[in-house]
């Protein structure tokens, strides 16, 4: 009888710890709500200090649905970016290549606003993936370049898979003095593309931006090792890369800059691989409900296992 007993508390445990793991996947799931607004701050500083006065321009890039998936929009579909396996941690990458080809298209953003003295800029933004570009300022004889970033709004908090409808970031600066020296710049094409080398173009091209406007275009192949070196150049501009017409049936592109170099990345895209359906892609924590619905069974587990070896302890 004290058996029965057993098994039926541990069933009514395994029950309710199981109600427990729904609840919490049902209430992540259903707290999205499209028509409200989403207050994003970006609060802009280097080392402590406050960055007033610095313009940021928000690009829409794509937007969310209650499933936490993103359908790219038309302007951002045409580039040869793979939205479908973006990561947080290729974000940057990405958002520097989106950076030069904003840039060069010349688009226009859903909005532009200005940090005030506590270099603080606060909006109201409808559900989407938006890129986040600032301008360069200059203060006491340094100069401040913001990187480039992807957010995608509402956030989602890893922790409890809850919609968060207050969202700060805080972008990445690089500061440096204001220097009449000129310095060269260098640019390399990296190929990921082992089994397919022979599909490779002969050449490519690459445009040079220099806040925004073009300065030169460069052809880059094997004649010249794939890279190239643009000297005396303005060191108080900021400079961009951009590749010129590249088939994005075939390949995706990353942008990476390391000091003085540019890095860009063409990653072959195998025709016998299943493509994701154009314009979806997971953003950060969009999956993370399995992890709770694992440690809700893991912890069932557990429990029955202690259980288990008590009662073996308790016969012998």
């Amino acid at each position: 009888m004290n058996k029965i007993k057993k098994r039926l508390t541990i069933s009514l445990v395994c029950f309710l710890l199981s109600l427990m793991t729904i609840s919490s996947i049902t209430f992540a799931m259903d707290g999205f709500d499209e028509n409200r607004d989403v207050q994003f701050t970006i609060d802009y500083q280097h080392e402590g200090t406050k960055l007033a006065h610095a313009e940021f321009a928000l690009y829409l890039v794509g937007n969310v649905d209650r499933t936490g998936k993103v359908e790219v929009t038309k302007e951002f579909s045409d580039y040869p970016v793979d939205f479908s396996s973006l990561n947080q941690e290729s974000w940057n990458d990405y958002a520097l290549t989106l950076k030069g080809y904003v840039q060069k298209d010349r688009l226009n953003p859903v909005l532009t606003g200005t940090t005030d003295g506590n270099g603080r800029f606060t909006s109201n933004l409808k559900a989407g993936l938006y890129l986040v570009m600032g301008q360069q300022i200059v203060m006491d004889g340094f100069r401040y370049d913001s990187t480039p970033f992807l957010v995608v709004l509402p956030g989602l908090e890893q922790e409890t898979g809850r919609w968060k409808y207050d969202v700060t970031s805080f972008p990445k600066t690089k500061k440096e003095e204001m220097l009449k020296e000129e310095i060269n710049k260098i640019v390399i094409k990296v190929w990921k593309d082992h089994g397919y080398e022979k599909t490779r173009p002969e050449e490519i091209e690459v445009e040079l931006l220099g806040n925004g406007n073009l300065k030169e275009t460069v052809t880059l192949s094997k004649e010249n090792n794939w890279r190239h070196t643009w000297e005396r150049l303005d060191s108080n501009i900021s400079w961009v890369v951009v590749e010129k017409d590249l088939d994005k049936s075939k390949y995706k592109v990353a942008i990476a800059e390391e000091g003085n170099t540019f890095m860009i990345e063409n990653t072959y895209l195998p025709p016998s691989v299943p493509k994701k359906s154009k314009g979806s892609l997971p953003q950060t924590g969009q999956l993370w409900w399995p992890v709770y619905a694992l440690t809700g069974v893991g912890s069932i587990f557990i429990l029955l296992g202690y259980v288990q070896d008590r009662r073996k302890k308790v016969d012998k």
